[in-house]
């Protein structure tokens, strides 16, 4: 459905020119669609909706369609307006007086809600329902919620509410249930490029379909954003076709390619590759927090790659999903894994002063974790070397294997051969006290998700002596002793030990003059301490 002539002027913004004036032009949608129309058909339409939805999905234009569905003026209600009676064209045009509209974020507090209250008791002024459509209704104050509560469970029967906003989990739980909910969702890449194609032929835009997937692909699902890009590559180009050279002056250099050449890096090992990658990046503009968050993204579709390709042509369309499958192949499942972790913890870091840095600090860490002996590290390392190790693919950089020694001979080789077998088959259940020792903070995060009480006794333990059958645990003081020494502590605490350690033995605890903070100084330190945790095969 077109939009009046009287509102299609040169000087508005795409996305205000050719906002959707009827169900049937709201892009990505089809079951918020269904619903209301069917609501609207049937005569069930419900005094309060919550419209909730990342931005520019269409979230306050459907409110407005709905309020044009129950008060258009020809044969209405109806679940398709006519777009030309007084109720359409003033609804569209934002001059209906009985279709309010209200930012929460600018009217948050009690007494706006108050307000709203005494104007609800009053009939409509020129059509059949009044709509209120409040937007960003999460802004609201609890107070102001609590005083919206009555008015919104049982409204005048010619009132409907609209709530539209992008955080529903900051919406109380008694405003939700008094709400019929729909769900918006981020539009595909293929929507928004349809729904660009159609503006751009209705505006006699000029553009390159590889300019138009680049900005549906920019648009992150949102189609608002979409349409506010090509305006502004329209005025970039000047008249001219939009291209990818356009796109460029616009909006800078292809994120894409930025970021696939630091997931090339990665994929080779190339630790210095990537920190040229950041330093040319940083050089034509790009933010490295912005950057940080592109990577993140990218390893998010790798992730749903090496789930299932299907997963990432909904999202990328297939030819980007072909690019996705054969980097994420390269990198390697324990590689995308460690590279979402620290990445998101640098994206998390939203005031760092030094977001360069921080990016770097954390590719340095996806690419060198040799160089890292915490535990997290080594962990990542062991689980490198088995995904290696079950696909038959060699460590990358690793040197070229000896010749196996024959056989039939009586010396060193034979000897060597015979020891092989035994080194392939570690005891992953032995522990010792040093090992136990090393393996303390894992037990300690065990014992903590079962009971707070058992990790806070544990905190005045060390240990004393540990085999596969027993371990004795010292504790300072009788009272703490005591305390674990109850069959449903004892019990939490074989637990955490055998989690942590893969043993399971008994435990026993004891009043030890050892004071808790040599735990550090028992246990082994750097290489002895990785070796003596995760086995010497790791080195």
């Amino acid at each position: 459905m077109s939009v009046p002539e009287s509102v299609s002027q040169d000087g508005l913004a795409l996305y205000r020119k050719h906002r959707p004036a009827g169900f049937d032009a709201l892009v990505g949608q089809p079951a918020v669609v269904q619903g209301l129309q069917a609501a609207v058909k049937t005569g069930r339409v419900s005094h309060a909706y919550l419209f909730a939805g990342p931005r520019g999905t269409g979230k306050t234009s459907a409110a407005r369609i709905l309020a044009k569905c129950l008060d258009c003026l020809t044969n209405g209600p109806r679940p398709d307006p006519c777009g030309i009676c007084e109720a359409c064209v003033s609804i569209t045009e934002g001059t209906a007086f009985d279709v309010v509209e209200i930012d929460a974020a600018s009217n948050r507090g009690i007494n706006e809600i108050r307000e709203l209250r005494e104007r609800v008791r009053f009939a409509p002024a020129q059509f059949r329902t009044k709509v209120y459509i409040v937007d960003e209704v999460h802004m609201l104050t609890s107070e102001a919620f609590n005083a919206l509560l009555k008015t919104l469970e049982e409204p005048p029967e010619y009132v409907v509410f609209v709530l539209a906003t992008t955080e529903a989990h900051r919406v109380p739980a008694t405003i939700l249930s008094r709400c019929q909910r729909y769900e918006f969702r981020r539009m595909t890449p293929a929507d928004i490029g349809k729904r660009l194609t159609e503006v751009a032929t209705l505006e006699k835009i000029k553009i390159s379909p590889e300019a138009v997937e680049r900005l549906a692909y920019l648009a992150d699902g949102a189609l608002r954003d979409a349409l506010v890009m090509l305006d502004q590559a329209r005025g970039f180009a000047g008249g001219a076709k939009i291209d990818d050279t356009v796109l460029d002056d616009a909006f800078g250099a292809s994120h894409r390619e930025l970021v696939e050449r630091i997931v090339d890096a990665i994929a080779a090992n190339d630790a210095g590759e990537a920190l040229r990658a950041v330093a040319d990046a940083t050089a034509v503009g790009a933010d490295p927090a912005w950057l940080t968050k592109e990577c993140l993204r990218w390893f998010r579709l790798a992730l749903l790659s090496l789930a299932g390709r299907g997963l990432v042509e909904a999202e990328v369309g297939p030819e980007e999903a072909v690019a996705v499958d054969e980097r994420a192949a390269r990198v390697g499942r324990a590689k995308v894994l460690t590279a979402l972790r620290y990445l998101s913890e640098t994206a998390a870091l939203r005031f760092s002063p030094q977001p360069r840095i921080d990016l770097e600090l954390a590719l340095a860490r996806i690419i060198l974790p040799s160089d890292d002996l915490s535990l997290r590290a080594l962990s990542d390392r062991l689980r490198l070397l088995e995904e290696r190790s079950g696909s038959g693919a060699p460590p990358a950089n690793a040197p070229p294997a000896s010749p196996a020694p024959e056989s039939s001979g009586s010396g060193l080789g034979a000897r060597a051969a015979k020891k092989e077998p035994k080194r392939a088959e570690p005891a992953v259940a032995s522990i010792s006290a040093a090992r136990l020792a090393g393996l303390w903070p894992m037990v300690l995060t065990a014992a903590r998700g079962r009971s707070m009480q058992a990790f806070g006794h544990l905190q005045h333990a060390v240990v004393a002596e540990a085999s596969d059958e027993l371990v004795t645990i010292g504790v300072d003081d009788k009272y703490n002793r005591d305390r674990l020494a109850d069959a449903a502590m004892s019990k939490l605490v074989a637990e955490a030990i055998a989690e942590a350690s893969g043993a399971h033995p008994q435990v026993r605890f004891v009043i030890s003059p050892t004071p808790v903070a040599s735990q550090q100084t028992k246990a082994p330190a750097g290489l002895a301490l990785a070796a003596d945790v995760l086995g010497d095969d790791l080195f």
